[in-house]
């Protein structure tokens, strides 16, 4: 069995080039974790989800000792990233926990207005994700959290962001885009990856 580590990787959204991640990075380093962001090229999707978590896949391997395993807070699209990761690129034998954040899991009706792969694969109906909702509960190993608004304009439905299983917390964000940033959501983040943090502690000593 893989030790746990105090890594946090943190995949962000759609057209973010991490700003949106940086508070919730410095709160996670101040409470005793090492929390890095995860650089995604062209972060439109224009290539589809398969190309981001591939290169996902190869970050986690540059930055993680394969004896350890780590934690992955995904934003929005980088939810879906997060999750393809882990259901079709062997993730589950590396993450101990997994948290999304307002990501679309079965899609948002925005997300259909992108005239793109990575668009498609993120609206509503999408072939792409019915597949990976049919294995979702293999997501029980990495024991999720889903984090919601109900003012979410940009995953709509709003209920979208709600995982079958795990942990779920809605948060009143006004905002798509200040979900990640909001002090309540980090306090939530934070609050469930310590469990981890303290097994980690103890089987250091």
């Amino acid at each position: 069995m893989k030790g746990m580590s105090n890594l946090v990787l943190l995949v962000p959204g759609i057209f973010d080039l991490g700003y949106s991640m940086k508070r919730m990075k410095a709160s996670l380093d101040a409470a005793g974790f090492s929390a890095h962001y995860i650089h995604l090229e062209y972060n439109s999707g224009w290539y589809g989800m398969e190309f981001l978590s591939h290169q996902l896949k190869s970050q986690a391997e540059a930055l993680v000792e394969p004896e350890q395993s780590f934690a992955l807070v995904g934003f929005s699209m980088g939810g879906i990233v997060a999750r393809h990761y882990l259901q079709h690129l062997g993730g589950l034998e590396h993450v101990h926990k997994f948290i999304s954040m307002a990501s679309p899991h079965f899609g948002s009706l925005w997300a259909n207005c992108l005239p793109y792969r990575g668009g498609r694969q993120l609206g509503v109906g999408s072939s792409f994700l019915a597949r990976m909702n049919e294995d979702v509960h293999s997501l029980a190993a990495v024991e999720p959290v889903s984090i919601w608004t109900r003012y979410d304009i940009t995953i709509v439905p709003h209920s979208s962001a709600l995982l079958p299983l795990g942990t779920s917390y809605e948060v009143p964000v006004a905002l798509h885009r200040w979900v990640p940033l909001d002090r309540r959501v980090i306090s939530i983040v934070t609050e469930e990856l310590s469990p981890f943090r303290q097994r980690e502690i103890s089987s250091s000593q």
